[in-house]
């Protein structure tokens, strides 16, 4: 986070604003996932009349990356103090219009509801619930660390090149979903796809890749 050089007007604006804050509405769908989760424009809807009391603004800038897009967040206050938040990377798996937009509102979202504190009216399982949902994922227990556990090391160039071949055949969403499940084990990318990870994803991979050639 970056800050102007000081602070102390617009945090307290902001914690009077945050005070007045309305959980954002859950009431947009997702009909892939047959899931529910709050839009960007819902999020600015439960901000937009406590900033404006507060004397609050909100500017995002969006930049392009190798492997996709960045989110940055401003949060301004009349007094010319301001917090940046940022970047937010989010990989953009089909580099058209489209692509770049759905990455775009997926990261806006998600950078200015962290950045001002919006919570849905329910839990937004938008992301990596429905991920592990889809990839056949099990959702596992916390475990407390032990000494001998070490890191799983990258998957060797073969695997790769698996990961790549299939994503050409998988359905586009889905896809889009691998990704943003890896971007929340700050994983960019399939060439840095970790063997335990790749456990996992393949099968859900492989499978959906085989529904598409088939249809």
């Amino acid at each position: 986070m970056r800050t102007s050089d000081q602070i102390d007007q617009i945090s307290k604006a902001i914690s009077i604003a945050q005070g007045e804050m309305r959980p954002a509405s859950k009431s947009t769908e997702n009909p892939y996932f047959k899931s529910k989760y709050s839009s960007l424009a819902q999020v600015m809807d439960s901000i937009r009349e406590p900033f404006a009391k507060n004397n609050l603004c909100v500017f995002q800038d969006v930049s392009s990356t190798p492997n996709g897009i960045a989110i940055s967040t401003r949060v301004c206050h009349a007094s010319g103090q301001w917090l940046e938040f940022g970047p937010m990377e989010v990989p953009v798996t089909k580099k058209d219009a489209q692509g770049v937009g759905s990455a775009t509102s997926y990261g806006k979202r998600y950078s200015l509801s962290a950045a001002v504190g919006v919570v849905s009216e329910e839990e937004d399982d938008d992301g990596e619930k429905s991920i592990n949902r889809n990839l056949n994922l099990k959702d596992e227990k916390p475990k407390s660390p032990k000494k001998e556990d070490v890191p799983s090391p990258v998957i060797d160039a073969e695997k790769r090149k698996i990961l790549h071949s299939l994503s050409k055949h998988c359905d586009p969403e889905y896809i889009k979903k691998i990704h943003e499940y890896l971007n929340t084990l700050n994983i960019v990318g399939f060439d840095n796809v970790t063997e335990k990870v790749y456990v996992k994803i393949f099968k859900g991979m492989n499978e959906n890749a085989e529904v598409n050639l088939r249809g």
